[in-house]
């Protein structure tokens, strides 16, 4: 893209006219609330001839890419048609490894040439910091040296005109820095000790994105809250404005009632989900009957764990008694005696893929069958009419070594035969994270 292209001649090039693409500010700004005084600026910038377009410098550290799709998901009616259309013709986004057509030494080139001018620097994504900072590699230079994200970020932040960090991995850790965070994931503020304007969300909504940048191309920084965030997107919790706030609680899901007895966090959670709804306006969290889970929030995911207040209990199933038919001596037939909870057998089965555990207990009685060294809980079988019960799981996420199983009080625990010993690093991380956590 050519640097010395100014703003209007960009939109002359696109077909665009001037009074098309203040009509798409305008219409934009009651859909993404913009302030008309930024829609003023923008018009003011093109009267005077428009400047060059803004860089953007995009940086993904440990994320899922999640943000970028939620980005990439924002259609308009409007003149500018989708955001591929906004961020290659109205800004220049010189680098963003999954939106830019260079690659390789090209694509490093263009951002080391955009890093000796002015700026803005978007980041997707916690930066991890154990090793080095070797658990996320960015790209190579021309030394072969391996850029981690970590120097990336610290090398590129004192220069940026402002600082994005785009979604709840980058503005506070979010997923990746969860208990045990093992990468001691940093959020990008942590790593750089400038301010940065946090735009979280898991993800966050491409609307939120869209009116962050619209400012700053307006010359203007939002006024941030406490947490670094627009105070106008995060400025009310979600429960003050819930459509389901005044229906009741809800006791099951299904019911269109308030989630709050269910584990929905709203009432802690600031964004204005309700109103943008994502897909275009299609649905949100709560309006598809699911509870808000405190994504937009600090601390997000442990300090809003557990996610779900719902407590699964297991009723026993008691068969009743069939009374024998009288007979001429009067000897009636005894019932049985329970029968001790036991494990037969524990397999697994490498040619089908499959665990299978046997056993006997009391007729009716709920056997709950977890793995012994973790807790986990992986099913529960109803012992049957002739005192068996039988447990079957294929594919499991992991082969336990050895089982418990549970019932009335009683456990019983026994080694899987045939599970692997040397087991998959799938299996060594998950035997690991569920001990630490």
């Amino acid at each position: 893209m050519d640097s010395e292209t100014k703003f209007e001649d960009r939109l002359e090039q696109r077909g665009i006219s001037r009074r098309q693409f203040l009509n798409y500010c305008i219409g934009s700004a009651a859909a993404l609330g913009l302030p008309l005084t930024v829609v003023g600026k923008l018009e003011q910038a093109l009267a005077e001839g428009g400047a060059q377009l803004p860089k953007v410098i995009w940086l993904n550290g440990a994320n899922c890419t999640g943000c970028t799709v939620s980005l990439a998901n924002r259609f308009s009616d409007g003149d500018v048609k989708d955001v591929a259309d906004l961020l290659l013709n109205y800004i220049d986004l010189v680098f963003h490894p999954n939106l830019m057509g260079a690659a390789g030494d090209l694509a490093v080139q263009q951002l080391e040439a955009a890093a000796k001018g002015s700026y803005i620097l978007a980041v997707d994504g916690g930066i991890p910091t154990a090793f080095g900072g070797h658990t996320c590699l960015l790209w190579t230079d021309n030394t072969g040296h391996e850029v981690t994200a970590v120097e990336a970020v610290k090398k590129l932040a004192p220069n940026a005109a402002a600082i994005l960090s785009i979604g709840t991995c980058a503005s506070f850790g979010g997923i990746p820095a969860a208990n045990p965070n093992p990468t001691e994931i940093a959020s990008v503020s942590q790593i750089t000790g400038k301010q940065t304007i946090n735009i979280p969300g898991c993800p966050t909504h491409p609307d939120w994105i869209v009116w962050t940048v619209a400012n700053l191309l307006a010359g203007e920084i939002p006024e941030l809250d406490d947490r670094g965030r627009p105070r106008l997107l995060y400025k009310e919790e979600i429960h003050k404005k819930c459509p389901r706030k005044e229906g009741g609680e809800a006791k099951i899901f299904g019911e269109e009632k308030c989630l709050k007895e269910l584990g929905c966090k709203g009432e802690k959670t600031k964004a204005d989900c309700h109103i943008r709804q994502w897909n275009n306006g299609t649905n949100w969290c709560i309006g598809a009957n699911a509870i808000c889970l405190g994504c937009t929030e600090y601390g997000f995911p442990d300090k809003f764990s557990p996610f779900y207040k719902i407590e699964y209990e297991y009723q026993t199933y008691d068969k009743p008694v069939i009374e024998p038919p009288d007979n001429p001596s009067g000897d009636q037939t005894p019932n049985p005696e329970p029968t001790p909870l036991r494990i037969a057998s524990a397999d697994w089965r490498t040619d089908y893929s499959v665990l299978i555990v046997r056993g006997e207990g009391t007729v009716g009685a709920i056997v709950k069958v977890s793995d012994a060294n973790s807790g986990v809980l992986l099913g529960a079988v109803s012992v049957g009419s002739e005192g068996r019960w039988r447990f079957r799981q294929r594919n499991p996420i992991f082969v336990p070594r050895r089982i418990r199983a549970e019932s009335n009080g009683i456990w019983k625990e026994r080694d899987v035969r045939n599970a692997p010993q040397a087991t998959s690093s799938l299996n060594n991380l998950f035997e690991r994270l569920t001990s630490e956590a």
